[in-house]
């Protein structure tokens, strides 16, 4: 009674906090290295929580060429936010639908652990598994392409 309780609460949270993170995200904002290493290393720890909490497990047969595709995916979506130099930040606009791709997939791996089946709770996982390499593959991208990006070089004689 109280475990289903907390699953419901943590369903309600999650799909706000995607709420919140979509609205956010729709503006341009800086993007921090750090910021890139947090999102991918939170990211990676969701499905260790995620399955400790549940008791859903997955062969990393099914999981690590899941996993993989994520990354290759969510690397090539990271070419998609374009990175510019603004003062002292570097300023980029990330894809909404990605986010709700990853809400979704959190959200129905909680559902599904939720129908009380271990069968359906690693199910569940598969798709937390690819957007989780997604988002670690998009984070991974951000973060290099932020490394290398130059600074505009001024004019001469220019006062910015």
């Amino acid at each position: 009674m109280i475990a289903g309780l907390f699953s419901l609460l943590s369903i309600l949270f999650t799909v706000a906090m995607t709420v919140v993170m979509v609205v956010t995200l729709r503006k341009e904002r800086r993007i921090g290295a750090f910021t890139q290493l947090l999102s991918a290393g939170v990211g990676l720890l969701m499905i260790p929580v995620f399955s400790a909490l549940s008791g859903a497990r997955l062969r990393p047969l099914f999981s690590l060429p899941l996993l993989l595709l994520g990354l290759l995916v969510g690397f090539l979506r990271g070419f998609a936010t374009k990175l510019t130099w603004r003062g002292k930040h570097v300023m980029g606009r990330h894809s909404v639908w990605f986010l709700v791709g990853w809400g979704v997939s959190l959200v129905l791996a909680q559902l599904l652990t939720l129908m009380g089946s271990a069968v359906l709770a690693s199910l569940g996982l598969l798709p937390m598994v690819l957007s989780t390499g997604t988002q670690v593959g998009m984070a991974g991208n951000l973060f290099l392409r932020r490394l290398f990006l130059r600074k505009p070089v001024r004019p001469a004689g220019s006062r910015l």
